[in-house]
């Protein structure tokens, strides 16, 4: 384009210096005719266009598909498979000092010793099984005064992780006793933590998100109270993409 325009200027220069001001007029009557005239559709079959999403200031112009990333980040699924398992044993270990101190490792067999936060693994990552119990009042959607020193423990490990992390509210069967729902409920508990997160802790509100599920994912029976207090919790997903 910017060929094409420099030729009308040099055009129109050579126009003005050789023959005067009509043939000037002339030429220019020629130009816009030209430039006025409609192109004809191009055929769907013939059009084409960017085959990959644009980089640099065009990264936001998508094409017909996504562009690959340039460096893979585990090179292979096996590797992947050991950086979670490192991250996690790693993590297990010193969320179980912190909370616990050294030596202190609960045992979940032991009535009344259950941890009130367990770690497991998960297809994505792992993730934090926070018992409602432990960190809120039944049918209240604030931390217990009492338990934010543990949650504060287990935040400033995932901040020290720096990995993103989804938050995920539960609730047991039961119809909640008061004016909230157990949607409202599950999806206050995770909100109020992520808030909690940023306020307290500072932490980067682009790796945060937060959902709630009601009674839709128990992860026991809700047929006894047992059953219940576990499917009432907080779940805390980190995720390795």
């Amino acid at each position: 384009m910017l060929t094409l325009l420099f030729a009308v200027f040099v055009t129109l220069y050579a126009l003005k210096e050789g023959g005067g001001e009509p043939q000037v007029k002339s030429a220019a009557g020629s130009l816009q005719e030209s430039f006025s005239t409609p192109l004809e559709d191009i055929p769907i079959d013939r059009r084409i266009g960017p085959a990959e999403q644009g980089l640099g200031v065009f990264e936001h112009f998508k094409g017909d598909q996504i562009r690959p990333p340039l460096i893979s980040k585990y090179p292979s699924e096996r590797q992947r498979v050991h950086v979670i398992e490192e991250e996690l044993s790693r993590f297990k270990f010193k969320l179980e000092e912190r909370l616990y101190g050294p030596g202190k490792i609960r045992e979940p067999e032991e009535k009344g010793f259950e941890r009130v936060v367990s770690v497991e693994r998960t297809a994505k990552g792992f993730k934090l099984s926070l018992l409602a119990r432990h960190f809120f009042d039944s049918g209240l959607t604030t931390v217990r005064r009492e338990a934010l020193g543990d949650l504060d423990k287990v935040i400033s490990l995932l901040k020290e992780l720096g990995r993103a992390v989804t938050i995920e509210g539960h609730t047991d069967s039961l119809p909640a006793k008061g004016p909230m729902s157990n949607w409202e409920i599950s999806t206050l508990r995770a909100t109020g933590i992520l808030r909690y997160m940023v306020r307290k802790h500072d932490f980067p509100q682009t790796l945060l998100s937060a959902v709630g599920y009601a009674d839709l994912k128990p992860v026991a029976h809700n047929a006894t109270e047992e059953g219940r207090a576990l499917n009432r919790r907080v779940e805390i997903h980190i995720e390795f993409e």
